[in-house]
């Protein structure tokens, strides 16, 4: 059977090594206990004994890279021998039916088993193929996960239609009539799963393009290179495999209100399959998932009541942000109560009362449902019992997206990082990546954030108040897309773009947008913290005219005090 060598741990403070001199090649036989490499800490020389008599497979790492301890140096091909199986011996058929009930393959035929198909995992998956590698992915559900089936793509597909209501508003200043609008709610819906599933579609191809072998399933990890896999058609199979990367997402967190649960709240993935739109909706929560279905339910002719615990709606978002939306959502009748908690909630008559704490009184609020938006927790059920380290809710990574576990990797929302669909394909690039043998590692400073309101909010590093926080002397540039020439010809002209420049070192630490297409004009901003840009680069780059573009321009040069259009 096939067998790993691994980094040694020699002395209780060595943690990392270098791969100095191979003492074997490929094929080479060896008998247990050979020494076979050696590596070198900042203290001593470490011999690598063979664990067991057998031929070298493969060496997976080479002379000069570094590794740590339990990190996989080389595989081994063992011989048979006469001591008593255990759960590495190779037995027969017949022992095997006997002793173990799952379909067994005995050597490792995988170089990653991925469990969880969403965008972090189904991108992890192709990587790995793309570099020669053999890959399964198992997915219980639909590809995609949670964004393309119920998160991102539905609720951009309903903050579309509900945008279209307003359509004969903004048309009329140019001349063009439309009659006020009707809504068909069961066409957008009939929208939202086309949508859905072209794009699911889309990912099965793209899998069977790179020859990633798909199970439709549920994955358990028994071992550090063993997953057990329950398929949906109740076939059982267990997999061997170099390594697992964990990309098993996240759920909705409800919160412990008295008679919440009794209420039967929905969540964003019962809000989304409602065939029929709510008299009226409470919405618990005004961060970016409450405020995206605020701005979907209230242009459709719902009464929204917005709640927030914090004393801002998008709390942690930039504070000029934060009130310019509140003010957009107000003119769309959002009923917004922030610095407000929710006591108590009772059901009677078809009615949901709750009992608000605001300050120093209550308020009663009835509607008809209540939607739950406070947060999501990272799906971790049973994961401890491998011996993976929690922290804070989420699988502990390091910044190659390796656990504990060295041979288990966990990318997306499951590590308690950033819940974000974009954040977790980037860290299914870099664990992929490291699977192969490559060492490559994750950054958070330049990761956007985008919420798809109307209008669009998108920023990209510090706020304000972060900034202040670190005793950073900082400058702010403000531009309003009300003197923008694009913006105007376009009748949306509502909104700025903000830049924070710090005073020392003439560096750009964050960019805030709000307004039509912020989330496609925050690209510019990402690469310029990306590669530690200055205003003045910005400045120097010349934007056509007329573009929402040019805004980034002016804020950039407004943030030194050079502002043209400002």
């Amino acid at each position: 059977m096939k067998m790993d060598i691994i980094v040694p741990k020699a002395g209780l403070t060595m943690t990392e090594a270098t791969v100095t001199t191979w003492l074997v090649a490929e094929g080479d036989k060896v008998n247990k206990n050979d020494t076979v490499a050696e590596l070198m800490t900042e203290k001593l020389t470490v011999e690598v004994e063979a664990p067991e008599s057998g031929v070298i497979g493969s060496i997976l790492k080479q002379e000069g890279e570094e590794v740590v301890v339990g990190e996989r140096l080389a595989t081994l091909l063992t011989t048979p021998s006469e001591r008593e199986p255990n759960e590495n011996t190779v037995i027969s058929s017949a022992e095997k039916v006997l002793k173990d009930p799952l379909n067994e393959t005995a050597l490792p035929s995988y170089d990653a088993v991925v469990i969880g198909g969403g965008p972090g995992g189904y991108v992890a998956a192709i990587r790995i193929a793309q570099l020669g590698g053999r890959v399964v992915l198992i997915e219980r559900n639909e590809l995609g996960g949670v964004c393309l089936n119920e998160g991102c793509i539905p609720t951009k597909t309903l903050l579309k239609g509900a945008e279209l209501t307003k359509l004969h508003s903004l048309s009329s200043e140019y001349g063009v009539y439309y009659p006020e609008p009707s809504i068909d709610f069961s066409k957008l819906l009939q929208k939202k799963e086309a949508v859905i599933q072209q794009l699911q579609n889309g990912v099965r191809h793209l899998l069977k393009k790179s020859k990633v072998t798909v199970i439709n399933g549920v994955g358990e990890v028994v071992s550090p290179n063993k997953v057990n896999v329950t398929k949906s058609n109740g076939e059982r199979e267990r997999i061997t495999t170099k390594n697992i990367i964990l990309a098993t997402g996240s759920e909705a967190n409800i919160p412990n209100i008295p008679g919440l649960r009794d209420a039967h709240p929905l969540t964003s993935k019962e809000a989304l399959s409602i065939t029929e739109l709510p008299e009226s909706i409470a919405i618990i929560g005004a961060g970016a998932i409450g405020c995206e279905f605020a701005g979907i339910y209230a242009p459709l002719g719902v009464k929204v009541v917005l709640i927030e615990s914090e004393n801002q709606i998008l709390p942690g978002a930039d504070h000029d942000v934060a009130q310019f939306l509140k003010k957009s959502l107000t003119k769309d009748n959002v009923d917004i109560h922030t610095s407000s908690k929710v006591k108590e909630i009772k059901v009677e008559n078809g009615e949901k009362t709750l009992y608000m704490e605001h300050k120093d009184h209550y308020q009663e609020i009835v509607v008809k449902e209540i939607l739950v938006a406070t947060g999501r927790k990272a799906r971790i059920e049973s994961l401890g019992e491998i011996g993976l380290e929690v922290v804070n809710g989420g699988v502990k990574v390091d910044e190659h997206l390796r656990t504990n576990i060295p041979s288990i990797y966990a990318i997306g929302d499951v590590t308690g990082k950033e819940n974000l669909a974009h954040v977790a394909s980037a860290q299914g690039m870099v664990a992929a990546e490291n699977c192969m043998g490559y060492a490559k590692e994750i950054k958070y400073d330049s990761v956007p954030r985008c919420i798809y309101t109307s209008p669009e909010i998108a920023s990209v590093g510090l706020t304000e108040k972060e900034a202040a926080a670190k005793n950073i002397d900082y400058q702010i540039g403000k531009y309003h897309f009300n003197g923008n020439g694009r913006a105007i010809t376009n009748g949306k002209a509502e909104g700025f773009i903000k830049v924070l420049r710090d005073k020392k070192y003439n560096q750009i630490l964050g960019i805030h947008i709000v307004g039509h297409n912020a989330s496609e004009l925050i690209s510019e901003g990402v690469l310029a913290i990306n590669l530690e840009a200055t205003p003045e680069e910005i400045a120097a780059t010349i934007h056509p005219h007329p573009t929402l573009s040019e805004g980034l321009l002016e804020a950039s040069l407004a943030s030194m005090g050079k502002g043209i259009h400002v």
